[in-house]
């Protein structure tokens, strides 16, 4: 009753929010992202209906509409979108940010590279444009290695639950012996398998973390631990 109760008071507090843009006033996406990391998801995607009528083709919009999105390659399509079409707002660096994530997370680092590249040329001054390392500032591994990447510690604007990713393969037998290193070490891991362009790609997560602080403290433990970079993704 009372989950019920502060969902209906949600709505009605975005209810009146929307009938403000007719004032010109823009809908607070921020707050709404806070929401979703404190666990009122269902709550913002039932708002995303209307948001998306009252403001249409808002940027902001469009990335609460990404985050909300299960898929990875349709949201990586709509935060291409702002990119392409809103280079200018404030939620473009967050979208390239996502790419670039997003294309590491399942091993186009040539792409994943290219995004992060334009990220640091096209938004200087975006908190995620310091600290990264792209692949060919790593040393040099074979296809089979682990991605060498150091993501930054930027501002929280994503939610969900993260895992840590040290590496993504071609080849299952070398995902698995990795993974069993880690669980020799009493770490929880996995193997996620994706299928790209016809190709299988094996990567392994080890934890799950609620914030994106504390899953990247967890890849200085493991660099520290294992001498391995590692990512952290959203689940």
């Amino acid at each position: 009753m009372k989950k019920s109760l502060m969902m209906l008071c949600l709505l009605i507090f975005g209810a009146c929010e929307l009938l403000a843009q007719a004032d010109g006033v823009s809908p607070d996406i921020q707050r709404r992202l806070e929401m979703i990391e404190r666990g009122q998801t269902e709550a913002v995607r039932a708002e995303l209906p209307a948001l998306m009528t009252n403001f249409q083709n808002h940027p902001g919009v469009l990335y609460l509409q990404a985050i909300l999105t299960t898929d990875g390659t349709e949201a990586s399509k709509v935060y291409q979108s702002i990119v392409d079409n809103f280079p200018k707002s404030e939620w473009a660096d967050d979208a390239l940010f996502k790419l670039y994530q997003y294309y590491y997370s399942i091993g186009l680092y040539k792409t994943g590279d290219q995004k992060l590249q334009q990220l640091r040329q096209e938004y200087p001054f975006s908190t995620y444009a310091a600290g990264t390392q792209s692949k060919e500032q790593a040393e040099t591994k074979p296809e089979d290695a682990p991605a060498q990447i150091t993501s930054p510690n930027p501002i929280q604007k994503y939610p969900t639950s993260f895992t840590v990713q040290v590496g993504a393969f071609s080849t299952l037998q070398n995902a698995e012996e990795l993974r069993a290193r880690f669980e020799r070490e009493n770490y929880s891991s996995n193997i996620f398998t994706i299928v790209n362009n016809g190709r299988k790609l094996h990567k392994v997560w080890v934890g799950e973390f609620q914030t994106y602080e504390e899953a990247k403290r967890f890849t200085g433990e493991i660099r520290n631990k294992f001498s391995l970079e590692s990512i952290v993704v959203s689940r």
